[in-house]
């Protein structure tokens, strides 16, 4: 009796000592995932703050490298961030030049890009250990 339950503990040992391996990969492979989208949540962010600074007024709404700088304050804990700032404008639903303006009333909208490179914990295989993300957003300027 007592040399089956030491055969019983030793065979748990065993079957943990097997199976250890294959959890820790997992972990990381969760824990890598969840980098993923912890980054391209932030990098959403970051371009939603910029395209809220620009929006503002048509003052803030032409001073890019501001629009690029509040997208960048957002996105500080994100490696190798960059945020490229535009505007466009809408007349009667239609895309055109903004200076000169083409109609009566044109809508003037900024657009604020975001891109980062996300780099993986480990090199899994048939998964890039790099590759960017890319956020885009756009407001009309009040």
């Amino acid at each position: 009796m007592a040399l089956r339950r030491k055969m019983e503990k030793g065979q748990s040992m065993l079957e943990l000592a097997l199976m250890l391996p294959a959890l820790a990969l997992l972990l990381v492979l969760v824990a890598d995932f969840a980098r993923v989208f912890y980054a391209s949540i932030s990098l959403a962010s970051a371009a939603r703050s910029g395209v809220q600074y620009g929006a503002q007024n048509y003052t803030t709404a032409i001073n890019f490298s501001s629009i690029q700088q509040a997208a960048l304050n957002d996105g500080q804990n994100i490696s190798g961030i960059s945020a490229q700032a535009t505007d466009f404008c809408l007349c009667d639903g239609n895309k055109v030049a903004c200076s000169p303006p083409q109609c009566a009333e044109p809508e003037l909208f900024v657009q604020v890009q975001t891109t980062a490179t996300f780099h993986t914990l480990l090199s899994y295989p048939g998964v890039p250990s790099q590759f960017p993300l890319t956020s885009t957003a756009v407001m009309e300027v009040q």
